[in-house]
């Protein structure tokens, strides 16, 4: 049998809701009575605030995962409580948490598809990792946070209004930017997003050069639609033209 890191990995970071023994002998097509459950029948903003502390995960640097998937010298691997097991007690459960777990929680958005197969934020540094993307469009619906690692050294493969689609108006919008070497592109590849409105909070950070296009383009993702943005004055930033990631790159 292949050795598969995420079976340790789901592990590690989901803690398993165990059934009592006197559920045990249930047949698997009864249902228990939840009408005398103590949790059930807290308060709305009890049960609320429950189920964040087991549903929010923050991506972290050096997070709680096994260290043989990042040996790092000197890491330290702490326990982590992120239980979305508990949505498979019981249809009340699904129905209050399932919001909270795809609309508080960071996703990543897909390179190319952007918010079309998102993935759940795990660990950002020293690696992004991942757990499987969201094939659901119901769920996927819900998620408002997204975190997209952009190249400005490649074709991005998403147009202007794919990346408008995906990203206006979620509550929050980190982007993260890569290019192989300093200096060597412009930022045609951020252009794309430069009709993204309505966005809560928007970060634009990485590989920026002095930063101003970065501010500016943070700022208009967080603009009102129909408010009118001037449009950026520096055609370059830091100074020369840069290599043009358009006309290289063996393309």
């Amino acid at each position: 049998m292949l050795y598969s890191p995420w079976t340790e990995l789901e592990a590690t970071m989901i803690v398993l809701v165990r059934k009592e023994p006197s559920t045990a002998g249930l047949e698997l097509n009864s249902m228990a009575d939840q009408s005398a459950s103590s949790l059930l029948s807290l308060p709305p903003e009890l049960r609320n605030a429950i189920w964040s502390y087991l549903l929010i995960h923050t991506p972290a640097q050096n997070a709680a995962l096994p260290s043989h998937l990042f040996p790092v010298a000197g890491a330290r691997i702490r326990q982590q409580r992120f239980c979305a097991n508990v949505l498979q007690t019981c249809k009340q459960v699904c129905s209050e948490g399932t919001p909270i777990l795809y609309g508080e929680n960071t996703f990543s958005a897909h390179s190319s598809l952007l918010a079309t197969l998102p993935s759940f934020l795990l660990l950002m540094k020293p690696n992004r990792v991942c757990l499987p993307p969201v094939k659901c469009p119901r769920v996927g619906k819900l998620i408002r946070r997204y975190y997209i690692h952009v190249r400005l050294d490649t074709d991005p493969r998403f147009t202007k209004l794919q990346a408008e689609e995906s990203f206006s108006g979620v509550e929050e919008l980190e982007i993260e930017v890569f290019q192989a070497m300093y200096g060597s592109c412009d930022f045609s590849v951020l252009n794309l997003f430069e009709s993204v409105r309505e966005v809560g909070k928007a970060v634009v950070q990485g590989s920026v050069g002095d930063g101003k296009y970065a501010e500016w383009l943070a700022r208009t993702m967080m603009s009102p639609t129909d408010a009118e943005i001037p449009a950026f004055s520096e055609k370059y930033i830091g100074g020369d033209k840069a290599w043009d990631a358009w006309q290289h790159g063996n393309r």
